[in-house]
């Protein structure tokens, strides 16, 4: 019990503990609006099936173009500012969505969300400053570990006051803890990248040239780990993006939008939980047992087994023994494939080679969505989850050949965590 506290202790006095709670509170609000946003679009502002996937699509093209930009600035001046200008964007698109009169003022929040959304992968960059090759993946699971929080809290609250106020109301209350996580960085973050960093990390990047920015598409272990990313999430947004949508036409036939919202956040909840307990208990263990190349294979072909139940059986029940599945797949596979990339990439373009993982996972999120609302409304509601079971599939078998490649030394190791 003392080592615990101890422990708990050593991570609260961490800088870890301020990107803990920076993605927790930006999923936090996340959460709160997934279950709400469908049934809001659809109901308050006339909204089909199509616009409102295609919300998300924008939401993603827009983080395409911006995502290297911002790992890009990351590098050059620090993660600390980039952060907060991130999490701005949030709070601003939080707010019109809530203010929000018609569909096209919803397209413009998530315009807006999504030039500045660089929370998460700057959140990844920040990690694999203060962490060595050895603990990377570990630590990368804070990340996930916050998002699973997120998502235990996020969903049953938006649902709640969605059902019991006004549809709204979640936004609002998203947009005020989001002004909570910049003060948060304002004031208790300390920069992990400091000058005198960022200029020995260039000068490490001279002494030994690599490829970076795009260039490193042209490096086969990073080409293939964007690539495995670029089709889970097409995948994994042709289920989310629709997720309410589907619910409501197959899963709760019958029920009024309340108990649809709740059922949904339950659903979501329940998904929070399984990624707490993958990444508090098990994601350290499985790194040093198998490595980070088997768990990106393993976890995808967790998510296959989770999809590929939903397709074949739209049900409460299926819904709730794939949950585990997915979400624990996901949650070993995403830290171990940030890793490998931090791993294959140099020292001073980590915070650039994630930026450009998250424009080619926006990449898969802007085609997810449009084909999701295009199987759902065109050839059949369950359309969606079959084409994310074979989608994934793919990605499972694409990361077998990861095992051809070994991650190389870095020229220059980074700042154990304290």
């Amino acid at each position: 019990m003392q080592n615990s506290l101890s422990r708990a202790g050593a991570f609260i006095r961490s800088p870890r503990f301020p990107i803990f709670m920076i993605v927790f509170v930006d999923v936090l609000g996340l959460g709160i609006t997934i279950p709400v946003l469908p049934l809001f679009a659809k109901n308050q502002l006339g909204a089909e099936a199509w616009h409102i996937t295609a919300l998300v699509s924008v939401f993603f093209a827009a983080q395409f173009f911006a995502g290297p930009v911002l790992g890009r600035w990351s590098d050059r001046f620090g993660r600390r500012p980039v952060l907060i200008l991130s999490q701005a964007g949030t709070v601003s698109a939080l707010l019109l969505t809530g203010f929000a009169p018609t569909i096209a003022i919803l397209y413009v929040a998530r315009v807006i969300d999504g030039l500045t959304g660089g929370n998460i992968s700057v959140a990844q960059a920040y990690l694999s400053d203060i962490t060595d090759e050895k603990n990377r993946a570990r630590g990368l699971g804070i990340v996930q570990a916050a998002f699973g929080l997120g998502f235990v809290f996020g969903p049953a609250f938006g649902s709640l006051l969605a059902s019991f106020f006004d549809p709204r109301v979640p936004f609002f209350v998203a947009a005020a803890v989001s002004l909570g996580t910049i003060l948060l960085s304002i004031f208790f973050l300390p920069e992990s990248l400091p000058a005198e960093r960022r200029r020995a990390d260039k000068a490490a990047a001279r002494a030994a040239p690599r490829a970076s920015g795009w260039k490193l598409l042209r490096v086969p272990s990073v080409a293939v780990l964007l690539a495995i990313g670029f089709f889970v999430n097409i995948a994994f947004l042709n289920f989310q993006s629709i997720f309410v949508l589907w619910a409501e036409r197959l899963v709760f036939v019958g029920f009024d939008d309340a108990f649809i919202q709740r059922g949904v956040g339950g659903i979501l909840t329940f998904v929070g939980i399984c990624s707490i307990i993958t990444q508090f208990w098990l994601v350290g263990p499985l790194v040093k047992r198998f490595g980070e190349l088997k768990l990106v294979v393993w976890g995808n072909f967790g998510r296959l087994f989770g999809f590929g139940l939903l397709a074949l059986s739209p049900t409460i029940f299926a819904t709730l023994v794939s949950v585990p599945f997915m979400a624990i797949g996901g949650g070993v596979a995403l830290p171990a494939l940030i890793a490998l990339l931090t791993f294959f990439s140099p020292p001073d373009a980590r915070g650039e080679v994630i930026g450009i993982y998250q424009s080619v996972a926006a990449a898969g999120s802007i085609i997810g969505p449009l084909m999701a609302g295009f199987l759902f409304q065109s050839v059949h509601p369950n359309a969606p989850m079959v084409a994310a079971a074979i989608l994934i599939g793919f990605a499972a078998l694409l990361s077998f050949t990861l095992f051809r490649f070994k991650p190389a030394a870095q020229s220059a190791s980074a700042t154990p965590a304290p």
